[in-house]
């Protein structure tokens, strides 16, 4: 006879069976750490891509309709995008006939403040 198994005991031990339980279920955590960060991530990138737009627009905006004169003031984008503001920023520069336009979009992402500002020159149109 031969000690071990015999022949017609199959299955796994309770040892084995909580060792594959242990090794799932870290896994499973592994996929839902991965998950979870890329899900932050994609927030956070899209928060920025649509800051970039409304900087640019509000950017665009200013130059086209709005006197160049030294000041600052800032507002929101209603209900388009209600999360972020501008706030925008006219300087006269040293420099002949230039003024410094500056524009600053906020917003509150997960608790958190950010801000992503574009700033250009422009001629005087006058």
């Amino acid at each position: 006879m031969s000690a071990g198994r015999s022949s017609g005991a199959g299955g796994f031990s309770l040892v084995e069976m909580l060792a594959a339980i242990m090794i799932f279920g870290i896994a499973v955590m592994a996929v839902l750490e991965v998950l979870t960060t890329s899900f932050r991530s994609t927030i956070a990138t899209v928060g920025y891509t649509e800051a970039v737009f409304l900087a640019q627009q509000q950017l665009e905006e200013t130059i086209v309709s709005t006197p160049l004169s030294p000041t600052t003031d800032d507002g929101g984008f209603g209900v388009t995008f209600p999360s972020h503001r501008w706030k925008r920023e006219i300087e006269e520069m040293e420099a002949n006939r230039l003024y410094r336009v500056r524009v600053d979009i906020l917003w509150n992402e997960r608790g958190r403040d950010r801000q992503y500002t574009l700033t250009t020159l422009v001629a005087n149109r006058q």
